[in-house]
């Protein structure tokens, strides 16, 4: 049965003695016309986010009706594999009702490919998934934050007025990316393919041959003492841009950006190179750094692993500032021999021989 108001000031929830009494009303009234229970409405209370159930609702459709164990159940699950998918895609798990009809197909989905590829592979996979769609999930929240709702906070809005901008912003926002994201991720998939091909990665063993590389922006920690979060946050967000608008080309790939520092795979050590030389000469960017190394890697989860990349984050550490630093392999691999320097051999942690570094130098081809 759906809650009335009288119900809500029955469980404690509306006191119109209260400072706040007007606005309290409004945004439980507005709950409980979007279908919200009391007990979302006692927790959005508790944990301050009342303003926000409506869009809550709007986005999940209704509230939740199952467990995750008897969603799980509905597509064939045992209990402990159903909370192990949920666990796997980051989402919460108190005990209670977790789940809508509509959660069904996430289980499903899963359900579906263990009978395939297992059920560790399986997780390992929706844990991809779920990582994938937390960060970028934080991104967008973070940017309405920041962005929208900022403003109208300096400006003296209410949690009612913040309220109905959620709900404004969400209600068109995910019903056009989700369709985004069905083509993006089809075209993601057809350009991964792609890329493993044009790499000669063997289809029998998640490995491939490629060229790493790790750049690196120097002394960033005296920048943070020098710069505002705003400013920081402007710099990485130029950086992670313009790594990412340099590896375009169909071998080439950012893995991540790990703070101050950012990691790329190529096929070959030109493409490499290429990327390399455009960061160290963006006006825009502070002094870089660069550790190039190639080798077999493992591929895993969409990150790699192994020799070469434990090898090009040591050479990154010991370039000096502008310097662009190759191990042998890398440097037998490039095509303008000519324009690199030997720089000696170079004691690097948990490397028992010392390592022969190359330095790149255009100007000397």
């Amino acid at each position: 049965m759906t809650p009335s108001f009288d119900d809500l000031v029955a469980e404690g929830l509306f006191d119109p003695e209260a400072p706040d009494a007007d606005e309290r009303r409004v945004l439980l009234e507005r709950a409980l016309a979007a279908g919200s229970t009391v007990d979302m409405i006692r927790q959005a209370i508790d944990e301050h986010w009342l303003h926000v159930v409506p869009t809550r609702l709007a986005m999940l459709g209704r509230s939740a009706t199952m467990t995750v164990a008897e969603a799980g159940a509905r597509v064939g699950l045992s209990p402990e594999t159903a909370r192990r998918v949920w666990d796997a895609v980051r989402l919460t798990d108190s005990g209670g009702l977790e789940c809508t009809e509509d959660d069904v197909a996430i289980f499903e989905f899963y359900a579906r490919i263990i009978p395939v590829f297992g059920e560790e592979e399986t997780l390992q996979v929706a844990r991809v998934h779920g990582a994938a769609i937390a960060m970028m999930a934080d991104a967008e929240v973070a940017q309405v934050r920041s962005l929208l709702e900022a403003p109208q906070r300096v400006e003296g809005a209410d949690n009612v007025a913040v309220g109905e901008l959620w709900l404004d912003v969400t209600s068109e926002f995910f019903t056009l990316l989700e369709r985004a994201l069905v083509r993006l991720h089809r075209h993601q998939a057809l350009t991964t393919g792609r890329r493993y091909t044009l790499w000669g990665a063997p289809t029998e063993e998640a490995t491939a041959d490629v060229v790493v590389g790790f750049a690196d922006l120097v002394g960033f920690t005296a920048l943070e003492h020098t710069l505002t979060p705003r400013q920081v946050d402007g710099l990485l967000r130029t950086f992670e841009a313009r790594a990412v608008g340099t590896a375009t080309s169909a071998t080439t790939r950012v893995v991540k950006l790990i703070g101050d520092e950012v990691m790329y795979v190529a096929g070959t050590t030109d493409e490499a190179l290429a990327i390399a030389r455009a960061l160290v000469d963006d006006p825009d960017l502070p002094d870089l750094r660069v550790g190039i190394a190639a080798g077999r890697v493992v591929t895993r989860a969409g990150d790699v692993f192994g020799s070469p990349v434990n090898l090009a984050a040591r050479l990154v550490a010991t370039a000096q500032p502008g310097e662009i630093l190759l191990d042998a392999v890398a440097a037998g691999r490039a095509n303008d021999a000519d324009a690199l320097e030997p720089r000696g051999a170079r004691d690097l942690p948990g490397y028992p021989e010392p390592v022969v570094a190359y330095a790149f130098n255009p100007g000397a081809g």
